[in-house]
């Protein structure tokens, strides 16, 4: 009998469920969105659209910023991310919709907090955040470094790659490589952001991340979807654990995140 797929995505309560799991016990998306908010030069008053926001971590980095007066306004179209984002940043200078708004709608500043790979065809989306911006305004983004090319530096441990955790996972399968646009290095997506009429700056953050975090990480339903399609979420976790448990739970690995603050001509 052949088996059942499982393949999630982001608008499903139990993806949500294993997110927040994932952000309240480990400081990945903490720390790459306080870095993201550091080079966005927000200030007071600011009117700011969080893209693909989530559950609200990079709104919450940059709400201290914005002091009484600015706003943000969370676009998030997967209904169950954004239900527990409006459930947990409480504040009245925060709005949800599930759309991003139409010119002549304007915002002194875009976020975009690890996420901007997915919003396909990349270049349309570009050009689409471009023209929300008001003069002066900058539109700004972090990707994994890995996910440009840029191979990780190793950490510690015995596995200071964190190689072994998808080994013992993907025993006895074979896994099916996720189809999509493929992301540009660093310079092409320079290029994307001059094409769309934006000036792109880079910075970089580097975090660590261990083997614990990695595998709260891959209990996100979407992190498996290409090698445990047959198992449900819970089931996916039960084998993740088992996996960890024959995997050095003391090895981690440096993660290298680009930062992109790339301003209105």
């Amino acid at each position: 009998m052949a088996a059942v797929r499982a393949e999630i995505g982001w608008d499903d309560p139990r993806t949500a469920r294993y997110y927040e799991a994932f952000c309240a016990r480990h400081p990945r998306y903490l720390e790459a969105n306080a870095a993201l908010v550091e080079r966005a030069a927000l200030a007071p008053g600011q009117r700011v659209l969080d893209v693909a926001a989530g559950t609200g971590g990079t709104a919450e980095a940059a709400l201290p910023w914005l002091h009484r007066q600015g706003t943000i306004l969370c676009v998030e179209p997967a209904v169950a991310m954004r239900a527990r984002g409006v459930a947990r940043v409480r504040d009245r200078r925060v709005t949800w919709p599930a759309r991003l708004p139409e010119p002549p709608a304007r915002f002194d500043r875009i976020l975009c907090g690890a996420a901007i790979w997915q919003l396909v065809p990349l270049g349309t989306t570009l050009a689409r955040l471009a023209v929300l911006l008001a003069p002066g305004g900058a539109l700004c983004f972090n990707v994994p470094s890995l996910y440009l090319g840029q191979p990780d530096e190793p950490g510690g441990g015995r596995d200071p790659h964190l190689l072994e955790l998808p080994a013992l996972l993907g025993e006895g399968r074979v896994a099916e490589a996720p189809a999509g646009e493929r992301l540009p290095d660093a310079d092409g997506l320079d290029a994307m952001l001059a094409e769309a009429g934006l000036r792109p700056r880079r910075s970089a953050a580097r975090f660590r991340l261990t083997q614990a975090a990695y595998r709260d990480w891959l209990k996100i339903p979407l992190m498996t979807n290409f090698l445990l399609p047959d198992l449900d979420p819970d089931a996916r976790a039960r084998r993740i654990d088992a996996a960890y448990a024959r995997a050095d739970a003391e090895s981690w690995r440096w993660e290298a995140w680009t930062i992109w603050t790339a301003w209105a001509r």
